[in-house]
């Protein structure tokens, strides 16, 4: 039966709020409102209801049918409806959804939303990393994130490290990152204890030498939790998500085990498996992606820092890998981007170059080359979400 699809990125923010009446900021909304079609190119269902204000492009339609995908974008709650699948769960969403017309029968209860926000905070990092230990995968593991609740602890935890890097329980996409950088001076001070003072503690974790962004995609069934793919993707100087590759499986894991042990990750996978089918399979039924980073350690050894937190939603990762594995010819491979231009028409000239550039080719439901839009430019669109493919 047709299920519901709402791209709303704003819910990390929301689930940081914690209540049901939230105000999402402008940059939000203009995020969600340009990418509104996004869940067109991984709904899982056929005839499946993109909620969107935007309308599908000519171009668009044609890649849409000529893949053989046969969701649509409405406004109006289809009565036909039977499951909702935003892309990530709050007290906003539901809240918002229940305004929309969705039944309360088909959402999550207060009790399990309650659950979902805390499993969702990077308390939960340390959880699971400490199962991690326990399990014993084999190769050293970086040092504990440590849950600070008082400007005091801030000041001891910075000066007990060589670099330090503090997160806010409950951000998004690179936001509520600080770096310490002056050891625990005014500004840090003040963010700080800001966060505590809003959200009730802090994370502090020690700052690594990043070599790459990777992360580990996982489906929850509402008893077990499957490994779904990798994900190898690229971020800018805030953290902020940019892109992220597009190709098999087994090439992701190849070019990753080039620097770990290939055992490593093989080991990694499976206790996280197991271990999120006891955290977060009772509480949860969806898609999650844990965050993880090779880094350089003292030695200048390349290890793997597996758990960086993890996001129980959908991501731009899976929404990549579902492409990848969907829609890519078996010989291709490519990009998978997210584009921000505050000028529309210099976003309409990248796209008119890159349409020149590397022309669609389609061929038996599979995308063998060429640029693809997976979501149109209107009069006043400042995000696009677009792929390049190569064969």
């Amino acid at each position: 039966m047709p299920s519901l699809y709402l791209f709303a990125p704003e819910n990390d923010m929301a689930l940081a709020f914690g209540g049901k009446h939230y105000t999402p900021p402008p940059v939000a909304c203009t995020i969600a409102h340009d990418l509104s079609l996004l869940p067109l190119w991984y709904a899982e269902e056929e005839n499946a209801t993109v909620w969107s204000k935007q309308h599908i492009t000519p171009d668009m339609r044609r890649a849409l049918d000529l893949l053989g995908i046969t969701s649509y974008a409405t406004t109006q709650l289809p009565n036909d409806t039977t499951d909702c699948k935003p892309w990530g769960w709050s007290a906003y969403m539901t809240e918002r959804l229940l305004r929309m017309g969705v039944t309360r029968t088909m959402l999550p209860d207060d009790a399990s939303i309650d659950k979902i926000r805390l499993l969702s905070g990077r308390a939960t990092t340390r959880n699971i990393i400490l199962s991690l230990q326990e399990a014993g995968t084999g190769y050293p593991l970086p040092p504990l994130p440590t849950a600070l609740t008082t400007g005091n602890e801030v000041e001891k935890y910075i000066a007990s490290q060589q670099a330090s890097i503090l997160k806010s329980p409950w951000s998004s996409s690179g936001r509520g990152v600080w770096y310490v950088r002056n050891g625990y001076d005014e500004a840090t001070a003040r963010y700080a204890e800001g966060i505590i003072r809003k959200q009730g503690y802090i994370m502090g974790e020690v700052l690594q030498d990043k070599v790459s962004d990777l992360a580990m995609e996982f489906y929850s069934d509402g008893v077990s939790v499957r490994f779904a793919g990798y994900s190898l993707f690229e971020t800018d100087e805030r953290g902020a998500y940019t892109g992220n590759i597009l190709d098999t499986n087994d090439a992701l894991e190849q070019q990753i085990g080039s620097h770990i042990a290939p055992e490593h990750l093989h080991n990694t996978r499976k206790a996280l498996e197991k271990i999120l089918t006891t955290l977060i399979a009772p509480h949860y039924k969806g898609y999650m992606g844990v965050d993880m980073i090779l880094y350089r350690n003292e030695q200048n050894d390349i290890l793997l820092h597996p758990c960086i937190e993890l996001n129980l939603r959908m991501s731009m990762g899976m929404v990549a890998r579902i492409i990848a594995d969907r829609y890519l010819s078996t010989n291709s491979k490519g990009t998978y981007r997210v584009a921000y231009n505050p000028d529309t028409t210099q976003l309409k000239e990248l796209h008119n170059t890159l349409q020149q550039q590397h022309p669609l080719n389609i061929a038996t439901r599979k995308i063998t080359k060429g640029y693809l839009a997976l979501t149109p430019i209107e009069d006043n669109t400042h995000y696009l979400a677009y792929i390049v493919v190569n064969e």
